[in-house]
């Protein structure tokens, strides 16, 4: 029988947290016929070594292909009607995800829905996307409106958004296939919006549902590409694609304008 929920997790060199996200999907999602896929980004630690005793799915890449192609890479072996795609910094804390599986299945027009994120100390983590367009990134850096960066919908029911994070994310597989799944020109970063934006087009729904938790650690899948000071770098080529050229560079220069009105002001 095949299963109700593929899961696949993209990792790169983040061996324990990645065991730790098998680990909490395994315990409380054991009453769903699932899933388990690792999609392994050429890791030069010992994450695969780690894995192996956990009788799942395992593909290791050669090289570091990048999160949208892993994560195709890791579809393309999932046999779940659902699949449910997550970053090896993931950590389910109950079974809510099981309320998430059963909205959409019972919600045709829903094309993508994803969980409330948590930080660690439990604290709500924004993960819901406004529309990025230039008006709200006025708006947000020179009037300090809350209409361009990530933000939590002030709501415990669920609601239809705009764009939500890959981190956590759940799509019905015959829909992730109709839409060609993720947008392989992202290497990382904006693969989420795109792939909102398209479900849009498909005059599909985008839903946050924060009747499920789980916990994000923030950045650690790609601490290891910058340091602390460039993290924002990392951002750069992925929204040239996203955005395009012209509306890249002017988005770029309001953030630049509006941290040095912000530093005049105050």
């Amino acid at each position: 029988m095949p299963p109700k929920l593929s899961i696949i997790i993209i990792t790169w060199n983040t061996a324990d947290v990645t065991l730790k996200c098998v680990k909490t999907v395994k315990k409380y999602l054991y009453s769903v016929n699932t899933q388990i896929i690792v999609v392994d980004n050429a890791s030069t630690d010992n994450t695969v070594n780690l894995l192996k005793k956990e009788n799942i799915t395992i593909i290791k890449n050669k090289q570091n292909l990048g999160f949208s192609k892993a994560a195709n890479i890791g579809a393309n072996y999932a046999n779940g009607e659902y699949l449910l795609f997550l970053n090896s910094d993931i950590e389910l804390i109950d079974d809510s995800v099981v309320k998430m599986l059963n909205f959409i299945s019972n919600n045709s027009g829903i094309g993508l829905i994803g969980p409330q994120f948590l930080n660690p100390d439990l604290s709500i983590q924004a993960s819901v996307f406004p529309p990025q367009t230039i008006t709200n990134a006025i708006k947000q850096y020179f009037y300090g409106q809350q209409c361009f960066f990530k933000y939590t919908p002030k709501t415990k029911k669920p609601i239809s958004v705009e764009a939500i994070s890959g981190g956590a994310m759940m799509v019905k597989h015959d829909f992730f296939n109709k839409i060609c799944g993720w947008n392989e020109k992202y290497f990382m970063y904006y693969e989420d919006l795109d792939l909102c934006q398209r479900t849009h087009q498909q005059n599909m729904q985008v839903f946050y549902f924060p009747q499920a938790k789980i916990i994000h650690r923030h950045g650690i899948s790609g601490a290891k590409l910058a340091d602390s000071k460039n993290q924002w770098r990392r951002l750069i080529p992925s929204s040239k694609i996203y955005h395009g050229i012209v509306k890249h560079y002017i988005i770029f220069l309001i953030l630049w304008i509006g941290q040095k009105y912000k530093k005049l002001r105050y």
